[in-house]
């Protein structure tokens, strides 16, 4: 019986000595073959397999602008590429509203600054006297008088018009329906801006003759005053024409 530390007998056909038993390599343990996969191929992961067969899916981002009290929107969809494709109908309807708010603070601020120019016209050529031997008032000349007349009628009409917006903004709803208000107001404004043009020029005539005739004074220089103003008030009717005509054909 031979002792464990002996060394082992040499074969004489294989000269190189077996390795000992603790010097052998350990095996490396075999992956078994997964499902119908054949022995010895690459097994394929799951997740590249699910990515491969189903694409990414395509995800949806809406974003909501509240623009005005009716709630509306504009909608813009993200796909999965990184595209973004906007509503059409959604931006439309945002731009209207933002254009229509636009065109209602314009409309609101002609209307206020009519009142302004109207009253102040009318108030200096209404003063317009002077005392002394050789005083004067404006009620002695028709075409200060017509100036004065139309400006309190456009007045009286610009503040009705800035009544309308309070109201509007207010009790939420308009003094008159919509067609019959359009009509009237490009009705309105072009009869009044054509009435105040025809009374400046009028009344700019006459002062006109008046310096010429005898020099310039208080009283013209008030007049002078009052008949630019008049002027400044027709543009400012004039360009809320534009707006009613704008307003009126956009109902159509």
């Amino acid at each position: 019986m031979s002792s464990p530390c002996q060394s082992p007998k040499l074969d004489p056909q294989n000269p190189i000595p077996p390795p000992l038993p603790s010097e052998k390599a350990p095996s490396r343990p075999q992956t078994p073959a997964r499902g119908d996969a054949p022995a010895g191929s690459p097994i394929r992961s799951p997740l590249r397999h699910a990515d491969s067969t189903n694409p990414p899916p395509v995800v949806t981002v809406a974003k909501a602008n509240r623009t005005s009290r009716d709630g509306a929107s504009a909608v813009a969809r993200l796909d999965g590429a990184g595209g973004v494709r906007a509503g059409a109908r959604g931006l439309g309807t945002a731009s209207e509203i933002v254009r229509r708010q636009r065109m209602t603070r314009a409309e609101a601020a002609l209307r206020a600054a009519a009142v302004v120019l109207c009253m102040i016209s009318f108030s200096v050529m209404a003063s317009d006297k002077t005392e002394g031997w050789a005083g004067d008032s404006f009620d002695r000349y028709k075409e200060f008088r017509f100036l004065v007349a139309i400006n309190v009628i456009a007045f009286v009409y610009s503040l009705f018009q800035v009544y309308g917006k309070i109201h509007r903004v207010i009790a939420m709803k308009y003094i008159m329906a919509s067609p019959t208000r359009y009509y009237l107001d490009l009705a309105m404004d072009q009869i009044l801006a054509y009435l105040l043009m025809s009374a400046s020029s009028a009344a700019a005539s006459r002062n006109d003759a008046w310096v010429s005739w005898f020099g310039r004074d208080d009283f013209t220089d008030k007049a002078s005053g009052a008949i630019a103003v008049s002027f400044l008030a027709f543009v400012v009717l004039a360009l809320s024409s534009l707006l009613s005509a704008y307003n009126l054909f956009r109902t159509l």
